[in-house]
């Protein structure tokens, strides 16, 4: 017993270790794969022997069940809001209040630290001998939501604090604040995702994190990797601190992400110069900025200031104006999703906004049409939300002269007249054979990430449907030469072309054909999950709401989604439509005699554009040989692949000497 204990420890620490260095240092150090099979054997001895496990193995960092709601907590240091500046003359102001307050000499210099305002979700951490035991919103600034079962799924939160050197001590207990964002790039995966699921897509990634955290089943949560920069010390014992700069040094003793953007400046000069260098550099990080916080750096001035009813006296924030724009609408159409949801969408008159050339922005719902009085004709402010999507902030209405007209919400699907039901502030048509959602579903399953139909776009899709030619995604399989000849834009050798691209389609993997099916929150991750554990689409099709449950990745939303699909009359006939035409329904393996030996059990990451190939394209060729893709460069990646303009992977591959593949040798190699 001792033995076993011993090994489950062990492979904890090292899990954590490696946690640190993927989540924290951004070096990893083995392959995701590597990762996942310490985690299965860890699994495995846990659950042989049940009376081992802790709160705090990272086999308990996602729960079991949905919760029904969530708890009050009560923060026992009030996390108030902070007041706001937006010019260089009320930065001096402050500064002058400070020193009239505190008594110092006007002619005396105040040490401020001033930090990025990150665009997230403020959260406080409750650490007891060092183990994480509950964490909370801000909510009111004296009461937030327990939301202690999400957290715990982002790894960059510790479920056990441990000194970086050893020496450290850890406080008996140490409340840790911080504030919880989503990285543009996972916004858009997450977005790219829900729109692949018919779901309507988030507005910016601050929306999408707050919602993120309020979700009551944690499977999903851990799904959207949400990660966290800390930025202050609420309550702790044990600990002498005496500076701001000091609760930041305790912070990262404890291994954990403070921004490193972070800097203490000798003066209000000092300060106002560092937030106008930051105006435009915060466009290139992988996170939103809205601004800069500046805080007093004494504690002791902290305590003397002390703060008002809303927000402490110590600390300002210095935001960054949005940009925006006046431009017209100059009407509101509505497109209608591949699983019927109906959203409206205003076309503008062209206006150039944060450098690009806006004609439309999102809608999102008739309710928000409603509530912020948009009509054809308005003159609106437009700004990019997020500044990634367009949107519409509010109406102009001292510009209206009586032409305007209101927007009727639509009672019927405008697509095919068919009846729309209200799902929240959503409408919905719920027609099987709506054609808008029809087309949508086929351009989908034709896509490049899918069935890899080459030359199948929108355009043909379009004549295809509306002629009768196809009326789902089966009928692409019986389509005949001369019934593409007969289209607008289809010759000959355009319409041979589609023909050999949809007969070689039928032999894409499995994980492509349940990707391309428009399973409702199944997109290419989840489709090669399932791919891995079933070996025919019937299986998947048969499969329990259990046994797809008992899937690593695979929660009780998604379990939901596939059987509910599958059980639908409506798809059994598209699938069987499918099998009749001798599309590949059963999971692909590669003899090892077709493996390329310069490829099989090499791992490979690829930065930058390549010229032949899209990334996924790219990436599907190193699996079709035996290779493996990974996310982060480390010491045992075997390829780095570079196209033009690289990013920072290049340095970290040339760093940690790395073979780095051009894309002419990298063809070479697939050959």
């Amino acid at each position: 017993m001792i033995a076993i204990n011993e090994n489950i420890e062990r492979l904890r620490d090292t899990i954590r270790r490696h946690d640190k260095k993927y989540y924290v240092e951004n070096n990893p150090e083995i392959t995701d794969y590597e990762y996942d099979q310490l985690i299965k054997e860890l699994q495995q001895l846990e659950k042989a022997h049940p009376h081992l496990i802790t709160p705090d193995s990272p086999t308990q960092r996602v729960g079991g069940e949905p919760l029904t709601q969530f708890s009050a907590i009560n923060h026992r240091i009030p996390m108030l809001s902070i007041d706001n500046t937006y010019s260089d003359a009320e930065l001096k102001e402050f500064d002058q209040r400070i020193k009239r307050m505190t008594g110092i000499d006007v002619h005396r210099d105040v040490e401020y630290v001033v930090e990025l305002k990150i665009d997230g979700v403020a959260i406080t951490l409750w650490y007891e001998k060092g183990l994480f035991v509950w964490g909370a919103t801000r909510g009111d600034g004296f009461t937030g939501d327990d939301v202690t079962a999400n957290l715990r799924t982002i790894r960059q939160i510790p479920l056990k604090l441990e000194s970086v050197d050893r020496s450290q001590k850890i406080p008996s207990v140490v409340e840790i604040r911080g504030e919880i964002y989503l990285p543009n790039r996972e916004f858009q995966r997450l977005n790219e995702a829900r729109e692949e699921s018919g779901e309507p897509q988030f507005a910016n990634p601050r929306n999408a994190a707050a919602g993120t955290l309020k979700l009551l089943d944690p499977r999903i949560t851990a799904k959207r990797r949400l990660r966290i920069f800390r930025y202050a010390i609420g309550h702790v014992e044990d600990s002498e601190l005496s500076t701001h700069l000091q609760c930041l040094e305790l912070i990262r003793g404890f291994g954990l992400p403070v921004n490193p953007h972070t800097r203490v400046c000798e003066n209000i000069e000092a300060v106002i110069q560092y937030c106008n260098d930051w105006e435009k550099k915060r466009r290139d990080l992988d996170y939103l900025v809205d601004g800069m916080v500046i805080k007093v750096n004494s504690l002791a001035l902290h305590e003397q200031l002390g703060a008002t009813s809303k927000a402490p006296r110590w600390v300002i924030s210095y935001k960054y104006q949005p940009e925006r724009a006046v431009t017209v609408i100059e009407e509101i159409v509505t497109q209608v999703g591949k699983t019927g949801t109906i959203t409206p969408v205003a076309n503008l008159s062209p206006v150039l906004l944060a450098g690009t050339m806006v004609s439309r922005a999102t809608l999102h719902n008739f309710e928000e049409i409603s509530r912020k009085d948009i009509r054809v004709g308005d003159h609106v402010v437009v700004q990019k939300a997020g500044e990634i999507i367009p949107q519409v902030v509010s109406v102009v209405k001292e510009k209206r002269d009586g032409t305007e007209r209101t927007f009727q919400e639509p009672v019927m699907c405008p697509e095919c007249n068919g009846s729309v039901q209200q799902d929240g502030v959503y409408r919905r048509c719920h027609n099987p054979f709506c054609p808008a959602q029809a087309k949508r579903r086929i351009i989908y399953f034709a896509s490049r990430h899918a069935m890899d139909i080459e030359g199948f776009g929108p355009a043909l899709v379009e004549q295809l449907v509306d002629k009768g030619l196809v009326k789902d995604y089966a009928d692409i399989y019986h389509l005949k030469h001369q019934e593409l000849t007969d289209l607008e834009r289809m010759g000959e050798k355009s319409s041979s072309n589609v023909i050999r691209a949809i007969e070689e389609s039928k032999q894409r993997g499995l994980d492509r054909l349940i990707c391309a099916l428009g399973i409702p929150n199944v997109g290419t991750h989840t489709a090669e999950v399932l791919a891995g554990h079933f070996d025919t689409l019937d299986a998947l099709a048969h499969a329990t709401h259990g046994a797809l449950e008992g899937i690593y990745e695979i929660g009780p939303v998604v379990a939901k989604s596939i059987v509910e699909f599958f059980q639908d009359k409506h798809t059994q006939g598209i699938l069987e439509k499918l099998k009749a035409a001798g599309v590949n329904i059963r999971r692909q393996t590669i003899p090892s005699s077709e493996k390329n030996p310069k490829i099989s059990g090499k791992s490979f990451i690829i930065t930058g554009t390549l010229q032949k190939h899209s990334r996924k394209e790219a990436e599907m060729l190193i699996k079709q040989q035996g290779g493996r893709i990974v996310s982060q460069v480390s010491k045992k990646t075997n390829y780095l692949v570079v196209g033009e303009d690289p990013g920072s992977k290049l340095d970290k591959a040339r760093e940690l000497d790395v073979a780095i593949l051009d894309e002419e040798t990298f063809e070479k190699m697939i050959r």
